[in-house]
């Protein structure tokens, strides 16, 4: 079967997350008890319990055979009477019973399991639609898809349920840090709308959200402080130094900046301030909005952006929920 649910944690969130997680690879020592099975070189084991992969003494013994195995190292589980059948040449049941036997899975496909019910969870817990970080620019500082909470909350319940059937104490813990009684968890605190997911309008596009896009070795100054009220929807104001130099307090600045807004042909392309002297006040950059240089070294092409949105198009579902107390005395 086919699924276009995305999993939202790689094997790498995983041992961020849990550095151990090769400790859960769901193996099991099996019995000493093998006989032999009335065939020349073939022995079993009986009552061996389920087994998708066979190990002895720690090496995977590969693909399992599908039918009665026939060559060195070959085995097979048997559903049918529980057993595993087991092909070693020269051997005896009594070497084999001095061998350390394991069955388990694959951890490549236990990994990949984990990761998908941790993902499955994550959509279930949380009551916000969840949707990818795509596009050039869109990625988070790691790289990732999807919104970062969204990655490490996909990779704690993926860990919590690796470790579950050996540890509940690390398995609560990890659990904890997703949903909890306190309500404290990250789901907890994005479906009360504490935490923002990266689609959202939030409260913080009202007063601009300020990204460093490109900035040269030799530079020393920078967007100090923002103000202003959005008069758009949603937009990104690009700000770009188009005359390099240093801004120095006490000296007439020769550094100027130019901004853009967007417009029905696409974003960044309205000149809003053209080869601005930057000063060291406020100076506007469009759709209301102002920003403040500091002094220093500016290069050529030095870029910030800044997303902007009014605060009547403000997402309401992302406005946290209050609670009023009301108490007798």
């Amino acid at each position: 079967m086919s699924t276009v649910e995305a999993t939202y944690c790689s094997q790498g969130d995983l041992q961020f997350v849990l550095p151990s997680i090769d400790e859960y690879d769901t193996k099991r020592v099996l019995m000493t008890n093998w006989v032999a099975e009335g065939t020349a070189n073939l022995y079993q084991l009986n009552n061996s319990g389920y087994c998708s992969v066979l190990f002895k003494d720690g090496q995977d013994l590969g693909t399992e055979a599908g039918s009665k195995p026939a060559g060195d190292n070959g085995w097979r589980y048997q559903e049918a009477t529980d057993s595993i059948q087991y092909y070693l040449a020269s051997s005896s049941a009594s070497a084999l019973n001095s061998v350390i036997f394991e069955a388990g899975r694959d951890f490549t496909d236990l990994i990949t399991e984990v990761r998908k019910r941790g993902s499955d969870f994550t959509r279930n817990l949380l009551s916000k639609p969840i949707y990818p970080r795509k596009g050039v620019g869109m990625q988070s500082s790691v790289a990732n898809d999807y919104p970062e909470i969204i990655v490490m909350i996909a990779a704690h319940l993926a860990c919590y349920f690796l470790v579950n059937p050996y540890n509940k104490e690390l398995a609560d813990e990890l659990y904890g840090k997703v949903s909890n009684i306190d309500g404290t968890g990250w789901a907890d605190k994005i479906n009360r709308g504490e935490i923002d997911l990266y689609q959202e309008d939030s409260g913080d596009a009202v007063k601009g959200i300020l990204r460093e896009i490109t900035y040269g070795g030799s530079s020393t100054g920078g967007i100090m402080a923002v103000r202003g009220v959005p008069s758009t929807e949603w937009d990104l104001i690009k700000i770009i130094i188009t005359t390099a130099g240093t801004f120095t307090v006490g000296s007439a600045s020769t550094v100027k900046y130019t901004s853009y807004t967007g417009n029905d042909t696409g974003l960044k392309i309205n000149e809003t301030q053209s080869a601005t002297t930057i000063d060291g006040s406020f100076q506007p950059v469009g759709h209301g909005m102002e920003v403040r240089m500091a002094p220093g070294v500016y290069s050529s092409n030095d870029e910030w952006e800044l997303e902007v949105s009014a605060p009547e198009y403000l997402d309401q579902s992302t406005s946290a929920i209050k609670y009023a107390y009301n108490a007798r005395i």
